[in-house]
């Protein structure tokens, strides 16, 4: 493939080449301000992407006291979401009653109270419910899986600011990923060329260029997903003051479903259990149950179940919560933009095809962290042979870098040893102490980066023998994540150990 600079410095005989060289000019320099400009932010988001794909999983490893089961009937899931009704504040507004589960990923049942208090804060408890009789047997705390999945969909930033931020950076890659393309016409045709024996530079730059080709169709389909996603919010605006003159219940309906509304208060529960035994009649199993406003029969009651014939994967079948059915929502029979939407969050989080594709998903999340992170060392590389190093930002870069997966693997050993609580100190904690390091020590930061990689694999092959010493075996999902944590460990602390050697 071509070498980027050799691009820029080619002189073309005729002009059409002329042109073409001033144009793959244009997109090499675009393509390297955008990197430049997002590049760290891209980094985290794409490095806690790959875990978010085993979000469910980690959430059960830190709840492993919860029992485990394929599916549950109608009456638990009934006197599940009573007992979380029950359990409300009598001051404050009920919002929504949620219950998870069980599926493939999750095989316990979880549910979950949304609700404002008297002061106006929205307060959030999930429990793990008896697959047997429905009782709340405690409440589910996942901190960690928190801690990563708001690093991915909102950097932890303020809502809904964090996640337009994060939409923003899908579209930034998603444009990174289409100036790539037209920065190196020869990209395909280069598939598989790989100068390792080169210079350092000409190794990374193409080890980042096959990377980027052989990964380009994830690539382009998770870019495109993240965005809309993040943007979500901002789109149903547009769409309400396009179409609906302002209106963003008419908007919000118009893609979700019928909404609540004003109706008489209602003497006894919500027939849970029959709403959930009609939406069951062809044996497809029950992913999501959504209760609004339970205390009144306008309120809607939406019961998922999930068809892995399709990509949307997900119908709905929607109740008033009097028990009347009022339409079913998406599936085989839906108009095609309805369709298309239900198949962004499938398509972003990998979670169609059963464990090979979020395997593959997770594979090709760390490919794209790895791609950000070489397009740095080869803007790096470049200004040393040019006599213009940058000592200082390559350390802030590495620091970063070291910084976050110190800070995860601290997070991670903090939730295996009860103290969950302290997992978001724990990560910004070591976080910022490998970024504070490696930025005053820049002379240094080769030396420390593979210490800071051998110190987070410790901590995780640690956590995975807590988290073991205080469980043991505790079924094949919460298992096989901390085997997965003792195996990440290793690798960590190999990568480390040779790294101190070079």
């Amino acid at each position: 493939m071509t070498d980027p600079e050799t691009a820029l410095d080619a002189q073309a005989t005729t002009p059409r080449k002329a042109g073409n060289s001033r144009f793959v000019a244009r997109m090499i320099e675009s393509h390297s301000i955008l990197g430049l400009a997002f590049a760290a932010l891209i980094y985290i988001v794409s490095l806690t992407g790959a875990f978010t794909v085993f979000a469910h999983e980690i959430e059960l490893w830190e709840n492993a006291w919860a029992p485990t089961v394929a599916s549950v009937s109608g009456e638990v899931y009934q006197n599940a979401l009573e007992e979380a009704y029950a359990a409300r504040d009598p001051d404050g507004d009920l919002d929504s009653l949620v219950a998870y589960g069980p599926s493939e990923f999750a095989p316990a049942l979880l549910v979950r109270l949304n609700e404002t208090d008297e002061q106006g804060n929205f307060q959030q408890t999930n429990w793990i419910a008896d697959p047997q009789t429905g009782t709340l047997l405690g409440k589910a705390e996942a901190p960690l899986a928190h801690l990563i999945e708001e690093l991915h969909v909102a950097l932890h930033l303020p809502t809904p600011w964090g996640r337009y931020l994060v939409g923003l950076l899908g579209v930034c890659m998603f444009s990174l990923v289409i100036s790539g393309i037209l920065a190196h016409p020869t990209i395909f045709k280069d598939a598989f060329k790989l100068r390792v024996d080169r210079n350092k530079r000409t190794a990374w730059t193409d080890v980042h260029n096959r990377l980027s080709v052989w990964g380009l169709p994830f690539h382009l389909v998770l870019t495109f997903t993240g965005g809309f996603l993040g943007l979500a919010g901002l789109i149903v605006g547009a769409v309400a003051m396009i179409a609906y003159e302002g209106d963003q219940e008419r908007a919000l309906a118009s893609i979700q479903g019928p909404m609540p509304v004003e109706g008489r208060a209602l003497e006894e529960f919500p027939p849970i259990a029959s709403m959930v035994e009609t939406a069951r009649t062809d044996g497809r199993p029950v992913e999501l149950l959504v209760m609004q406003k339970p205390a009144n029969a306008g309120g809607v009651t939406t019961v998922n179940v999930l068809d892995k014939r399709l990509l949307d994967q997900t119908q709905s079948l929607i109740f008033r919560n009097s028990g009347a059915f009022i339409e079913s929502y998406g599936g085989a029979g839906a108009p095609g933009g309805i369709r298309a939407l239900a198949m962004l969050q499938p398509l972003h989080y990998g979670t169609f095809g059963g464990y090979p594709v979020k395997l593959l998903y997770f594979v090709m999340a760390l490919a794209l962290t790895w791609v950000t992170s070489s397009g740095m060392k080869i803007w790096f590389a470049r200004r040393q042979q040019q006599g213009r190093p940058v000592p200082r930002l390559n350390a802030a870069w590495q620091g970063m870098t070291a910084g976050l997966t110190l800070g995860l693997s601290a997070a991670t050993l903090v939730a295996a040893s009860g103290l969950g609580e302290l997992a978001l100190a724990a990560c910004l904690g070591g976080w910022a102490a490998a970024f504070a390091l490696l930025l005053s020590l820049p002379a240094r930061a080769s030396v420390l980066y593979p210490r800071l990689l051998l110190g987070s694999g410790a901590g995780l092959v640690v956590a995975a023998g807590l988290w073991l010493a205080e469980h043991g075996v505790k079924g094949i999902v919460p298992n096989a994540v901390d085997g997965s944590v003792l195996a990440l460990g290793i690798v960590l602390a190999v990568a480390g150990i040779r790294g101190r050697g070079e």
